[in-house]
């Protein structure tokens, strides 16, 4: 069992996502560091907060209400949505980035000097650069279009692209908002999985000898730094919490 230092003691953060798969993950750790965690989900769960708002982060008008609600003074956001293999591409659209991106944006003017906003992001993929228009235009979504936008883009016949134009374009938007709220505002990071729950894969499991819950703990440990002190001088800025694969993936492609 991973034993959490105190990193994030006197802190408050809330998890989008907290009451499952890597949000519940996150929730637990943080909270062993130290952390007053207020837990959001559109399924309910009081495991490892302290506060639980339950809501859909599909619903537009839930997103804007809790965004009024959530406190001043937060010192993170963790924005770790899950969403079902079986959500429709346009649905999980809306629930992995849409959502998020307004939550976000309606909270971040009254988080605390130092706050961080902490996203998922994906593995890296040698088909990544061909997405780059998809990346831009996920970017722009608005919640009225999202059926559209699947559609047009061939979401619906591809749906096991969904979840990684999903990572993909909230590592995006970490990035773009490295300084968005000034010098006094939050910071922006990324955390890059090697799936939305942050599990390892079966191949990478055994090679290290690791279940594949562990490599879950060890993306959520990898969030609790992120969120603490330690990573003050990073924003904009990705961490790959996913066993390897990214480098592996990069370093065969560029025959390093």
């Amino acid at each position: 069992m991973m034993q959490m230092p105190a990193l994030l003691s006197g802190k408050r953060v809330a998890i989008l996502g907290s009451a499952r798969g890597l949000g519940l993950a996150v929730a637990k750790a943080a909270t062993e560091a130290g952390a007053e965690v207020i837990g959001i989900d559109a399924v309910t769960g009081f495991d490892h907060v302290s506060e639980f708002y339950h809501i859909d982060p599909s619903h537009v008008g839930a997103i804007d209400r809790l965004a009024a609600a959530l406190p001043d003074g937060l010192d993170g956001l963790c924005l770790l949505p899950a969403y079902d293999a079986s959500d429709a591409p346009d649905l999980a659209l809306m629930r992995g980035v849409m959502g998020p991106k307004r939550l976000a944006e309606g909270i971040a003017p009254r988080m605390a000097a130092g706050a961080v906003i902490v996203t998922q992001g994906a593995a890296f993929d040698t088909a990544r650069a061909q997405y780059m228009a998809l990346i831009r235009a996920a970017l722009a979504l608005r919640t009225e279009t999202a059926t559209g936008f699947a559609q047009r883009w061939g979401l619906m016949a591809e749906p096991v692209l969904t979840p990684k134009l999903i990572g993909w374009a909230m590592e995006a938007w970490a990035m773009q908002h490295r300084a968005a709220w000034g010098p006094h505002g939050p910071r922006s990071a990324c955390l890059v999985t090697a799936s939305p729950d942050g599990r390892l894969p079966p191949a990478i499991c055994a090679a290290r000898g690791i279940a594949a819950t562990t490599g879950q703990q060890q993306a959520a440990a990898a969030a609790v730094f992120l969120l603490s002190a330690l990573a003050s001088g990073l924003t904009g800025a990705t961490l790959a919490a996913d066993g390897g694969l990214s480098a592996e993936t990069q370093t065969s492609l560029e025959g390093l």
